[in-house]
Order: C-alpha cells, then structure tokens, then sequence
C-alpha cells in the first residue's frame, strides 16, 4: 500500500480530536492493565467487582519458575506470624477507609500463615460490592491533586534510578518486568491509588518509570473527574437548564451531551453470559436459589427413559445425574481493564436504573436521591466535621428558630428547662429515670407547640408545674 506524502506541519486536530486523545494514555503508561470481572444484580442496584489478582506473586511464582528467574528477595524465607498480621491489618485498614459505602469480600485464606497473603495492591482478589452511584460519586470527590502532591517526592526518588529498557527474549519475560515494575510503583503512590475505591481496583500499566508518567496519570484522573461531574449534572440533574433539557430524558440529555463533545454515544460492554452452578446471582432460579436446601448427596435413580437418552446422545448418566443435583445458575458478568471502562459501565447502569441525582445545597456534592426523599441535604460527613450535612443543617436550622420572636419560642422554652432539671440531675436531686420520663413529654408537648395546637403559654405553663415539689411562680 502506498502512503501519501502530507506536509502536517501545519496540521492542528479539532477540539474534539483533542478531547477524545485524552482517553488513550502515553508511552510511559497505559491505563488498561488489569481486567476485573463485574456482575450487576437489577433488583439489588449493587455492581460486584472481582479484583484480579494476577499481578500478585501468587500468580507470578509457576512463570519465574519456568524462565528460572530469581525470585524477589521479599518472597525467598518463610514468613512470620507478625507478618502476616500486618498484610490482614493493612486490608483491614482499607476496608474500613471504603466501609462505609462499599464492602469489600476478601479471600479465605488457603493456609492459617501463608505468604500469598502479603498484597502488592490490598484489594487484589477481593470482591468488591459497589451499590449504584456511588462509585462515581466517591470517585469525582476524591482528593487526588492532595494525594499525588504527598507522593511526587518519593516517586521522584524512584524516576532517578536507571531505567534502561532490559532485553527480553519471550513474552513471558514482559510480564515479569511489568510485574516488578508494579510492584515498585503502586506502594510509591498507595495514597493515589486508595484515593478512590476504583483507583484501587483498577490501576494503570506503568511502562517507566518517569516524570511524565506521572503528570499524564494525575491529568488523566483530574480530566475523568472533570468528565463525570459534567455527565452527572448534565444528564441527571433535573435542576440543570430545566429550560432547555427538562423535556428529555437523561439518555436523551447524554446522547446530546456527546454531540455537543464530538464523542461516540455507543459504549461497547464486554459482556460474558454462563450458566454457572457455583456463582448463585439471586435467590430464585434461574439466576440462583437457597444452597442449604441443596441435597448433593441425594440418590438419583435414572429412569428407562432418561437412561435411553443418555445412550441416544452418548451423554454419561453421572452427567445427567448432576443436573438433576445441582441447578445451573444464569450467571453474566462484564469485562473491564480500565477506570474508564469501569466508570462508564456504572454510568450506563444508572440511566439504564433511572437513578435521581441532587445537588446538596450545604456542601454542594450531588448525592443519589433515594425513595421519595428529595431533601436538600446529603449524608456524607462534611469536611473537617464529625457530622453530616443534613445533621448540621437540622442543627443550623434549630438555632435559628431559637431566634424567633426575640428568643421567646419553644424551642427556647424547652431548653431553658431542660438545663435547669438536668442540672437537678446532676445534683443529684432528681433521679435520671424520672428526668427521662419528664423528657419524653416535654419533647411531645414541645412539638405540639411547634404545630400550633399548644399555646407558649399553655406550653410554659406545664413545664413549670411538670416536676414534683415545684410551685408555680407567682406573677
């Protein structure tokens, strides 16, 4: 075939050309690396990521065997119970970064002290169980220019030493450099990768270890984030341009969104369909039933008939016998190596659910409005606080009703006796119980003022005979 010889020098791509390059990665990095299996369970809304671990040493062990590499120097003794203890407290310490949200299934271990416990990535080989909408959002708030700037020094440090491209003779021996390479650089930017649950579970290939590896890697996160918070607030915000896009759909809004991006609105899902009799996906069949009720060591006495049909299709009887043991499960799964595929195949999944999403009016974060509930306030924890936004705005709200009618209003009221019988309490004058009981009421009378059907002074009135041995004041 012959080439055309072009004078590009004064060649620019588009605007679209240069938004769509920004997907693909550099030399230095690619961002497919691992390919993770996920289910999706409609009636749950739940996405089950099962981490790959096929870049732990594990995996790695039979493949230096057979190109009679060394093996590491971390993995050639034999571990101490200490050790082992740390890598379970290191998972542990990243479940419970993430468990609030996701759930995260480790493996059961094959032995009671085993190396293969010790992780490169503390996620590998874990199921992660991701419910609708929230990957996305945990992923667009992440603080990754924080995480990469407490990481550059040490990565710098690690850019520095010799990088020579090593000669290698089978493909196989690609595979080992890629691992070690892994294995330097994901401990070096650990606070990158937990930044997020789906950095964890679906970090980049690192071909070098250089500089603008790094930089294309922190642009790559930024611009996704960048990406998905325009997708969330243009596709799903019913409060966006309602002048405009209120008439559509959110697949209607998304696939104008990519119009006006110059992006292909066809997302191809890698999707594999099995029937599986290990992998239940439900609790009815055909997608799954209850295993206790599983009879494996039931006698299955083949029939003339069913005998006869064996022999027609040459099928053993034990085969047939095991269908009638144990059922098939539908079981389908997707296919994703990258963060980009992962975030667009929960994306896709929420038009496809018809999820709402609302923009909280204290720290302005969109979360996932649930049931009927269309409250102004999220639930995440607000920054630098132990609360969170819809408790601080109650807070907020209740301190302002306490301003009303120049303080003088139930809510004052009631507070202004509840310290002083507290502080009886306290004295040890009045017995707690009692002050519970006094509590109760004063909380339901309180409300029925707030309701209009108690008068303040109605209301005054009974908190000041409501004690015993406390007379009424006189006016």
């Amino acid at each position: 075939m012959v080439r055309p010889n072009f004078d590009l020098s004064e060649y620019q791509n588009s605007e679209h050309a240069n938004y769509r390059s920004q997907w693909s990665g550099c030399e230095d990095l690619s961002p497919s690396f691992f390919e993770n299996s996920v289910s999706y369970l409609e009636k749950e809304k739940r996405l089950y990521i099962n981490v790959s671990p096929v870049y732990e040493f594990e995996c790695m062990f039979d493949l230096y065997e057979d190109l009679e590499y060394p093996i590491p120097k971390t993995y050639q003794r034999e571990v101490t119970e200490a050790e082992v203890e740390f890598w379970r407290a290191e998972l542990q310490r990243i479940r419970e970064k993430f468990g609030s949200i996701f759930e995260v299934q480790p493996p059961d271990p094959l032995y009671p002290y085993d190396a293969a416990e010790q992780r490169i990535n503390a996620l590998s080989g874990t199921t992660v169980v991701v419910p609708l909408g929230e990957g996305v959002l945990n992923f667009c708030y992440a603080d990754f220019k924080s995480a990469f700037d407490h990481c550059a020094a040490t990565y710098q440090e690690l850019a520095q030493t010799t990088d020579d491209p090593k000669k290698i003779h089978r493909i196989e021996e690609s595979v080992i450099q890629l691992y070690e390479l892994y294995a330097e650089v994901f401990p070096t930017l650990s606070e990158v990768s937990y930044s997020s649950i789906y950095t964890a579970t679906f970090p980049p290939q690192f071909t070098r270890r250089t500089e603008k590896a790094l930089e294309y890697y922190r642009h790559y996160l930024l611009f996704l984030q960048t990406e998905f918070l325009e997708l969330i607030e243009f596709c799903l915000d019913k409060s966006y341009r309602p002048e405009v896009l209120g008439r559509l759909y959110p697949s209607e809004r998304y696939s104008l969104w990519c119009k006006i991006k110059g992006v292909p609105s066809c997302h191809k899902r890698q999707e594999t369909f099995q029937p599986d009799s290990c992998d239940p996906r439900g609790t009815q069949m055909p997608f799954g039933t209850d295993l206790d009720k599983i009879d494996v060591d039931q006698e299955i006495i083949l029939s003339p008939e069913q005998k006869a049909f064996c022999e027609e299709y040459g099928l053993p009887e034990y085969e047939l016998e095991l269908c009638y043991k144990i059922p098939c499960f539908i079981s389908s799964s997707y296919t994703c190596s990258n963060l980009r595929d992962m975030l667009y195949l929960e994306f896709t999944k929420i038009l496809e659910a018809g999820l709402e999403f609302q923009k909280c009016r204290r720290c302005g974060k969109y979360f996932i409005v649930k049931g009927n509930y269309h409250g102004a306030y999220c639930d995440r924890i607000a920054d630098g606080e132990h609360r969170t936004c819809q408790q601080l705005a109650a807070q907020e709200t209740y301190l302002e009703k306490l301003k009303d009618n120049d303080g003088r209003n139930p809510l004052s009221v009631y507070q202004k006796y509840y310290k002083r019988y507290f502080a009886r309490v306290q004295a040890g004058s009045l017995k707690r119980d009692k002050f519970k009981q006094w509590q109760y009421e004063a909380v339901q009378k309180r409300d029925d003022c707030l309701s209009g059907n108690l008068t303040l002074d109605a209301f005054t009135e009974w908190l000041e005979e409501s004690m015993p041995n406390r007379r009424k004041r006189s006016s």
